[in-house]
């Protein structure tokens, strides 16, 4: 994969200064390794490890703990009001991997180490985890999901997007009770990505030839001096493909959504209200908010974990909460129930729409009587009406899609939408006068010898 990346937009991405270079072993944690990383940053991440661009001070890891101020404005008592404050900046990385350079990235380990220090600290009485990372190793991420969705009911666990959750950043976010997103910040981008990097032409040029002596077929797989074989490309896509099953099902248990909604989004990435209404985030906060929050005695608005089948109310006084994040998937309905909408969940994500309109379709209330073949067949009608009418993306149609409106009301809409466009359009069939003879005339004057002693004072 050529690197697209460029030391400046790493520095811009990654530099909280200049310190010494992180140790060149932490190569081998990116390439060829499954990363959890928004795609553009991972190349910045993976080119700083092989340039030493990356320092360690590039990854933070910092708990504090403060008391907030009551409704009054006064400070209230400590065991009631002590906030412990989780700010994990930059990527991560599985285990600690300090060197002559310093700590290195942040670690999972440390991250889930912090983390108990303040569920155990009974003066602590809500945990935030302010993030600002685009993702890291999967080796260990969903150790650490787990762990701290299992911790949930012991005390309320907010996550602060501030500035960016992408993947791996984003799989903690959805573990805790509550996702807090600024209008500027984004989550998302739930898929797996790998490097692999081929060498073998830059050898060539150098004339340098590496001879590989090995024993087993698959030996030598990824070894950046050979060029990939279809084999081992084979070998690492059903890999990923793993690794991204497990990632859509930890969000999907996190958030309370369908697992084919999530996988519906095809690790997109989602800001500010766009990432509340696809189901990312619990509600629109900035760091500020969410103090004043705590301050005034308020508390995550979650739900009963208990049996996911069951359709009953939730119990209040449950121990373990759900997040309560707003579901991509269409409500059941009398008529259709779970069955009908996880059918049409299947049916939109294995179609040929556009991932937008995918979204859409899942948001759609379910119709009476409607099988997924029709709810399918409709998105696709107000698709091509759109498409036919208007240029322009997907989100008008997304937004008929949701509302279900009826395809001769999308028809009128689309007429009566283009109508107001012709009328606002001013037609020009003037055309500029070409200016070759002028500029012809202009070059012949600045050869006329005449012209040219006068320049000279002749």
């Amino acid at each position: 994969m050529t690197m697209t990346s460029k030391p400046g937009l790493l520095s811009r991405l990654f530099s909280r200064g200049n310190k010494a270079p992180v140790v060149a072993s932490l190569a081998a944690a990116v390439l060829n390794q499954p990363l959890m990383v928004q795609p553009a940053i991972g190349e910045a991440l993976v080119g700083g490890y092989l340039e030493g661009k990356v320092t360690s001070a590039d990854s933070v890891l910092k708990a504090d703990r403060f008391e907030v101020a009551g409704e009054s404005g006064e400070a209230v008592g400590v065991a009631q009001t002590m906030i412990g404050v989780i700010n994990l900046s930059g990527a991560m990385v599985n285990r600690p991997m300090p060197g002559a350079s310093g700590p290195g990235p942040v670690s999972y380990a440390a991250v889930r180490d912090t983390f108990d220090e303040l569920l155990e600290d009974d003066a602590v009485t809500s945990i935030i985890l302010r993030l600002d990372t685009p993702g890291g190793m999967a080796s260990g991420c969903f150790d650490l999901v787990d762990h701290i969705y299992q911790a949930r009911g012991r005390k309320p666990v907010y996550a602060l997007v501030d500035d960016h959750a992408y993947s791996a950043g984003f799989a903690l976010a959805t573990a805790c009770d509550e996702i807090w997103v600024s209008r500027t910040g984004g989550v998302g981008s739930v898929g797996v990505v790998c490097y692999h990097y081929d060498w073998s032409g830059n050898n060539a040029q150098i004339g340098l030839k590496v001879t590989p002596l090995f024993a087993g077929d698959r030996k030598i797989d990824f070894n950046p001096n050979f060029p990939l074989s279809e084999e081992a490309q084979a070998a690492a896509m059903a890999d990923l493909e793993g690794m991204r099953t497990l990632f859509v099902d930890a969000v999907a248990r996190n958030l309370g959504m369908d697992s084919a909604a999530v996988l519906a989004t095809q690790a997109g990435c989602y800001r500010g209200q766009a990432a509340v209404d696809v189901g990312f985030a619990t509600r629109l906060g900035t760091w500020h908010d969410l103090v004043a929050h705590l301050g005034a005695g308020g508390a995550p608005a979650s739900l009963d974990a208990g049996d996911p089948e069951s359709d009953d109310e939730p119990d209040s006084s449950a121990t373990q909460p759900k997040a309560a994040g707003p579901a991509v998937a269409p409500a059941p309905s009398a008529d259709g129930g779970p069955a009908a909408a996880a059918a049409i969940a299947a049916a939109a994500t294995a179609s040929e729409l556009p991932p937008a309109l995918v979204v859409a379709v899942l948001k759609r209330p379910l119709q009476p009587g409607e099988s997924a073949e029709a709810a399918i067949e409709y998105a696709g009608a107000v698709q091509d009406a759109c498409a036919a009418v208007l240029r322009g993306d997907v989100s008008l149609a997304a937004s008929f899609i949701e509302t279900n409106t009826d395809l001769d009301t999308v028809r009128a809409q689309l007429l009566s939408m283009k109508a107001e466009e012709g009328r606002s359009t001013q037609v020009v069939t003037a055309h500029p006068a070409p200016k070759a003879d002028q500029r012809a005339a202009e070059i012949k004057a600045q050869l006329d010898p005449t012209n040219i002693y006068k320049k000279r004072g002749n």
